[in-house]
């Protein structure tokens, strides 16, 4: 290729950084099989070599005879069974030679002054009795900047050949001509050729979406031809073999300006398959992505409806716990008015016999009945949480494992699905563990202690709620308000010349004050036992959220690669694009087919 050309040297190393990136970007997501990585090195590492012309086709198709008649003498052997056992690549040498540069690949230099433009490679038939045959010419395909592909008139698009053509086309994009060799075997009879030829035409467009130029030739006659002394038989023979204008394509076309836009073009169809392929890849991805983040979506509204359900249901208990400070301000309330009056002196004179009536009247059992619907506040919220906690991370597990197994899991894909089934493993797990690690009895009384502390010190009685609990703030409150009432009668005296007086706004006054401690009281007490049980519930859901955060994380990390990956595939087609603009406008489109 003419590289002192420095527009096709910027054209090349533009063309080259291009397939560098694709290569990474391909790697980086698992975008395709490691072989195809590889192939596409070598195919990046061989851009500034010759044109490379890759024959393939049936071992009886007459390959060997093609390229025979093409050079007018015997390089290739020959024969009714399998007879190129390896690769033989032809080059240019100013002497003959050959030398073995593989197990699988032979390389023979011949003075013909076609090898100086190109390169042409002689394949192991694809139907070959030896396996290992076929596997070494598919791996040659990526580097062919064209690919000459010979079927024979009576065999025209085996299925062998079929299932070739779409490797060749469908993974690599090759540009390609077709030979359709043997053509003397239809014995002048044109309306058969253009039969077979039709059968060759719609075969292509149905396997690969395009029609392929089409050479029908008879190797045999062309080479016969070439060998015969006589110029009479040497014209008839050229004439009816048909050799003429695969020929001339071979050493005017491929010898002039054209081959460079075929070799720079080539390289960029191979890409555009590629890309197309990690075009199906990454929408699998988003698809699977997409679920994986509706699960996530789904958890969080999980929880969101579980903190209603937890916070709805301890409510009715602390309505409870409301109700009977309610009922016993009610008595409180009664029983001060009935005992400040003239008729109770003697109850007010003795501070203890007046602390003991309002214990037994009003008091009664409330802090029995407060600690009891606390105690049962704390009970049900931590067995409902604890269910809760469990039932959320196995429906989560679920609906996951159902949309793994009800989603076709690409290659590119299974690594994530592998790391996040392991995740999962690890999640499941350690929730067990905890779960069943969990004290519902220890728990309670972690969370009680935490209660009673809150509200012995919104109410500055800490000592007291500490040493008997919550109930006895109660009590507490109650023998208060009845200190604060017989503490208002100091003499017998005081209480003849002003009682009728001093009585009515002392039980004003101590009503007042009973019900504005009571009030207190609920607020306070409701505001702690809400406190406590909403920081459970917190507890538990963060359980729930820190137990699948490896899971978050690997989302997150999935859809980064995602967005960083279809950036990268973007800019990449870009390039791709500018680049074959650029080919055309400076060496022109070869178009090999429509």
């Amino acid at each position: 290729m003419d590289l002192l050309n420095p527009a096709v040297h910027d054209l090349l190393s533009g063309e080259r950084r291009a397939l560098q990136s694709l290569h990474g970007l391909l790697g980086r997501t698992h975008g395709a099989e490691p072989a195809t990585l590889e192939q596409l090195a070598e195919l990046i590492a061989h851009l500034d070599e010759l044109f490379l012309v890759v024959v393939v086709g049936e071992f009886n198709a007459g390959k060997s005879s093609v390229l025979n008649a093409l050079f007018g003498q015997k390089l290739m052997e020959e024969g009714p069974i399998p007879t190129t056992a390896k690769i033989t690549i032809l080059r240019y040498g100013a002497e003959p030679m050959e030398r073995q540069l593989s197990e699988s690949v032979v390389e023979r230099r011949q003075p013909a002054e076609l090898l100086k433009y190109l390169n042409l490679v002689d394949t192991p038939g694809t139907n070959s009795i030896v396996r290992e045959h076929q596997q070494i010419t598919e791996e040659f395909i990526p580097r062919a900047d064209l690919i000459l592909f010979v079927t024979s008139f009576d065999r025209p698009l085996s299925d062998s050949e079929r299932a070739f053509l779409t490797f060749i086309r469908g993974s690599w994009g090759k540009r390609m001509v077709v030979v359709l060799n043997k053509v003397d075997l239809a014995r002048d009879n044109e309306a058969t050729v253009r039969q077979v030829i039709a059968h060759i035409e719609s075969g292509c467009r149905e396997l690969m979406g395009f029609d392929p130029k089409i050479f029908p030739v008879s190797a045999e006659l062309a080479y016969a031809a070439k060998a015969s002394e006589s110029a009479a038989v040497r014209d008839t023979l050229w004439a009816k073999s048909g050799y003429g204008p695969f020929e001339d394509f071979i050493t005017r076309t491929l010898t002039g300006p054209e081959r460079l836009s075929l070799k720079l073009t080539a390289p960029l169809d191979s890409a555009d398959r590629l890309i197309a392929a990690l075009d199906g890849r990454l929408t699998d991805r988003r698809d699977g992505l997409a679920a994986d983040e509706a699960n996530l979506a789904g958890l969080n509204g999980h929880l969101t409806d579980a903190r209603a359900e937890l916070t709805e249901g301890y409510g009715r208990f602390l309505a409870e716990v409301d109700n009977l400070l309610l009922e016993m301000e009610r008595r409180g309330v009664r029983f001060l008015e009935d005992s400040i009056r003239i008729a109770g002196l003697p109850l007010l004179r003795d501070r203890d016999k007046f602390k003991e009536e309002f214990a037994r009247q009003v008091v009664r059992d409330s802090e029995r009945q407060i600690e009891d619907r606390m105690t049962e506040a704390v009970d049900w919220l931590l067995r409902h949480a604890l269910t809760l906690w469990n039932r959320t991370l196995n429906t989560f597990a679920e609906q996951v494992r159902a949309g793994t197994d009800g989603r076709r899991i690409s290659p590119a894909r299974s690594e994530f699905v592998y790391n996040r089934e392991e995740v999962f493993g690890g999640i499941m797990r350690e929730a067990k563990r905890k779960i069943e690690g969990y004290n519902v009895h220890e728990e309670g009384r972690r969370l009680l202690e935490n209660a009673r502390g809150a509200a012995s010190t919104f109410l500055g009685v800490e000592a007291v709620a500490a040493a008997v609990g919550v109930g006895t703030l109660v009590a507490t409150l109650a023998s208060t308000a009845a200190l604060d009432v017989t503490g208002g009668f100091i003499t017998a005296g005081v209480l003849a010349a002003l009682g009728l007086i001093f009585l009515p706004q002392q039980k004003r006054r101590a009503i007042a004050d009973f019900r504005e401690r009571v009030e207190t009281l609920r607020v306070d007490l409701r505001k702690a036992l809400t406190a406590q049980l909403d920081r459970e519930i917190d507890t538990t859901l963060g359980k729930v959220s820190s137990s699948v955060a490896p899971y978050v994380k690997l989302v997150e990390t999935e859809r980064a690669d995602l967005d960083r990956a279809e950036v990268d595939r973007s800019t990449i087609t870009a390039d791709l694009a500018r680049i074959r603009a650029d080919v055309h406008r400076t060496l022109g489109a070869v178009t090999l087919g429509s």
